[in-house]
């Protein structure tokens, strides 16, 4: 019988996913052009969503870190965090990331990437969100379900 490992099993790394997503924005931009932002604008708006990755994203690794629990998804969740931006994501790091795509391919003027995000956070909810929850489910039982019933995925 095969045992299975400790952690989520997630399809691929989260980060390949937008990785990949904003080269083919890349590629299709420099094929198929879109208007965009003017470049100045571009800039403020993609730095904007970037720092905005502060509100979101940092605390939630930093809450994971102070519980000495793994952000990465291939090691063991060892502890729970249910409290800062937890209380209003199950996902605020993946929040937080989407964020920074959202502001890296702003500021690079690739609006493909923009028309991608919808498909990108699909995936993202496919291959990594719903592995990882039915992890938690089987490592943390009703715990876990108490705070998914009262936490919404996204936001």
């Amino acid at each position: 019988m095969e045992q299975k490992s400790d952690h989520a099993q997630v399809i691929v790394n989260p980060f390949l996913i937008y990785i990949a997503s904003a080269l083919i924005a890349f590629a299709l931009q420099k094929i198929i052009p879109l208007p965009f932002l003017e470049k100045t604008t571009a800039q403020g708006v993609g730095a904007a969503l970037i720092i905005s990755n502060l509100i979101a994203g940092l605390p939630a690794l930093l809450g994971m870190i102070s519980v000495r629990t793994s952000p990465n998804p291939k090691r063991p969740t060892t502890a729970l965090v249910l409290s800062g931006t937890f209380r209003i994501s199950r996902n605020p790091m993946y929040l937080g990331l989407t964020f920074v795509y959202c502001g890296v391919i702003t500021i690079l003027q690739l609006p493909w990437g923009l028309i991608f995000l919808p498909p990108v956070i699909w995936l993202l909810t496919i291959w990594v969100i719903i592995p990882e929850e039915k992890y938690l489910e089987e490592k943390f039982g009703a715990e876990y379900l108490t705070y998914k019933s009262k936490v919404r995925r996204w936001i």
